[in-house]
C-alpha cells in the first residue's frame, strides 16, 4: 500500500479525515499525522511517504513552502492542498508546485477520493516506469545509474537486502519491502535497507495455497553484484520445484554436492541400464540437498542429448531454453525423473512427411495455434499432443517451411509481438514480457538484444 501523511493543525479535520476515506480500498495506508509543517517535512522522509494532504496555513512551514521542500527531495511524491481559503493566488502558486489538486473547506469527501485514486495511477505509472529502467541497468551492468535510479526510490545504503518471490502473490507489504519489482507472472523482487522479517516470510510460505517460494538471502548485497545476486536469488526461490512443496530457501544448493550429483550422473551415461538405475536412485533421494532448478534444468537437457531417450545429435528442438521453460512443464522434479525413466527405452520414431498437401494443411494449422497462443506455454512436447503428431515431425514441418528452427520461429514471433507493444502502448517492460509468453524478465532482455540489437528499454 502506499503511504498518506495528514497535515493541518486542525485535530478535527485531521480525525474527520482519517475516518472518512476508505483508504484500504484504494490501496492507501494513513502513515503519520502532523500539525505542522516541520512535522510534516520530517515524517514525510521518515515513512517514505507517497502522498501528502496538507493544509496551506499551518505554524512553521505553510503548505506552499512545505510543497517546494517535498518536491526538492522527492520529485515524484504526491501533494493535495486543503485550505478554507478560495484564494485564486494560492491556487495558481499550487499549480506552479505540481499539486496535485486543491481542496476547499468543508472538504468534499468524494472529490478528494478522486484525487486520491488520481495520486495511485500516477505513482504506479511513475514506479513501473522507474523499475522498467532499474532492471534495464541491473542488465546492462551500469552501476552508475543503477546507483541513481536506487536513490530516487529512497535508498542509499552500498548494499541492500534483496528477496524474491516465485508463484505467490505480492509480498511486498508483508515483507516491508521499500521497493517492490515485477519480474514475470508472479515473480516479484524486494529491496530492502533492513534484514527482512524472516517470520514474515516463513508465514507467507505455510500460508500459500500452491506450490511456491521465497529466496531470502541473510546478508545485504553490494549494489555492484545486485544482477548476480538477483538471479541466484530466483533460483533459490524455485526450489520448491525440487522439494515438491513450498519452501523458503536462504542460501544456495551447496556446489560441491551438485558437481558430485553431476559427476554420478556421467558415470551413469555409460549405458541404458546405468541410466536407469540412476533414475531410479533419484527417486528414493532427498534431491532439494543435491540440486536447484538451474541444475535440474541442466540434468534434463542432458538426458535429452544422451542416446538413450531418442532424441539425435544437433537437435535441439526438444531442449529447453531455461529453467522456467522446467518449472512450466513438470510440477516438480520428481515429475522430470518419472517421464524420463518411462521413455528411456522408447525412443520417439523419426519423422514421416506427409503427402505435400497435407505437410501444407498441418503447417497452416501449426502456425495459426503459435500466432494465437504465442503468449501461452506452447513448448514443442505440448504442440505435438495438441496436434496429435510426431514431435519431429512438427519440427520438420516448422523448419521446411519458414527455414527457422521451432524455438527460433516462436521466439521472433514473441519479440515481434514485443516490439509492436513497446511502440503502442504504455505497458510496462516486465507486464509486455508477460504479455508475449516470456515469464522471466532478464530472458526476455537477452533474447530481445539478441533479436533486435538492443535492450527493451533502448528500443525507439
Amino acid at each position: 500500500m502506499f503511504r498518506v501523511i495528514i497535515a493541518d493543525d486542525e485535530n478535527r479535520i485531521v480525525k474527520m479525515l482519517a475516518a472518512s476515506i476508505p483508504w484500504t480500498k484504494l490501496g492507501l495506508s494513513v502513515a503519520s499525522f502532523a500539525s505542522d509543517g516541520m512535522e510534516a517535512l520530517r515524517l514525510a522522509e521518515e515513512k517514505k511517504a507517497d502522498i501528502i494532504i496538507t493544509d496551506i496555513r499551518m505554524p512553521g512551514l505553510n503548505g506552499l513552502e512545505l510543497c517546494e521542500k517535498l518536491h526538492e527531495a522527492n520529485p515524484n511524491i504526491q501533494i493535495i492542498l486543503i485550505s478554507g481559503y478560495a484564494d485564486f493566488s494560492y491556487a495558481q502558486r499550487a499549480i506552479q508546485l505540481g499539486v496535485l489538486g486543491y481542496c476547499l473547506k468543508p472538504v468534499d469527501i468524494q472529490y478528494l477520493q478522486k484525487l486520491l485514486r488520481q495520486a495511485v495511477q500516477n505513482i504506479r505509472r511513475e514506479v513501473s516506469l522507474q523499475a522498467d529502467t532499474l532492471l534495464d541497468y541491473m542488465e546492462e551492468g551500469e552501476e552508475g545509474p543503477l546507483r541513481r535510479i536506487l536513490w530516487k526510490f529512497g535508498f542509499t545504503a552500498p548494499e541492500l537486502y534483496l528477496a524474491v518471490s516465485v508463484r505467490m502473490p505480492d509480498c511486498g507489504e508483508a515483507l516491508e519491502a521499500g521497493l517492490t519489482v515485477r519480474l514475470g507472472k508472479r515473480k516479484y523482487l524486494y529491496l530492502r535497507e533492513k534484514p527482512f522479517p524472516r517470520d514474515a516470510a516463513c508465514r507467507l510460505i505455510g500460508e500459500s495455497r500452491e506450490k511456491g517460494g521465497i529466496g531470502l538471502p541473510p546478508t545485504p548485497i553490494p549494489i555492484s553484484q545486485l544482477k548476480e545476486k538477483v538471479s541466484e536469488t530466483e533460483i533459490m526461490a524455485c526450489q520448491f520445484f525440487i522439494t515438491g512443496s513450498s519452501c523458503l530457501t536462504e542460501f544456495p544448493v551447496s556446489t560441491a554436492l551438485t558437481e558430485e550429483f553431476f559427476a554420478r550422473f556421467q558415470e551413469a551415461l555409460t549405458c541404458a541400464d546405468s541410466l536407469l538405475a540412476f533414475l531410479q536412485q533419484l527417486r528414493r533421494q532427498n534431491c532439494a540437498l543435491l540440486i536447484d532448478i538451474a541444475s535440474a534444468y541442466r540434468f534434463y537437457n542432458r538426458m535429452l542429448a544422451s542416446p538413450y531417450l531418442g532424441s539425435s545429435p544437433g537437435d535441439d528442438e526438444y531442449f529447453l531454453n531455461g529453467y522456467e521453460q522446467l518449472a512450466e512443464n513438470y510440477g516438480s522434479f520428481a515429475d522430470v525423473l518419472e517421464e524420463m525413466e518411462s521413455c528411456l527405452y522408447l525412443p520417439e520414431p523419426e519423422p514421416q512427411p506427409s503427402q505435400n498437401g497435407s505437410n501444407a494443411t498441418s503447417f497452416m494449422k501449426i502456425i495459426k495455434y503459435l500466432n494465437e497462443n504465442y503468449e501461452k506455454d506452447v513448448s514443442l512436447k505440448k504442440l505435438s499432443g495438441l496436434f496429435h503428431l510426431n514431435s519431429s515431425y512438427v519440427s520438420f514441418l516448422i523448419k521446411n517451411e519458414t527455414g527457422l528452427t521451432y524455438s527460433q520461429y516462436l521466439t521472433e514471433l514473441r519479440i515481434g509481438k514485443a516490439k509492436e507493444l513497446l511502440t503502442t502502448t504504455d505497458l510496462s517492460l516486465a507486464e509486455i514480457s508477460e504479455a508475449v509468453g516470456f515469464n522471466d524478465y532478464f530472458y526476455f532482455i537477452k533474447k530481445f538484444k539478441k533479436v533486435v540489437g538492443v535492450t527493451p528499454g533502448h528500443f525507439t
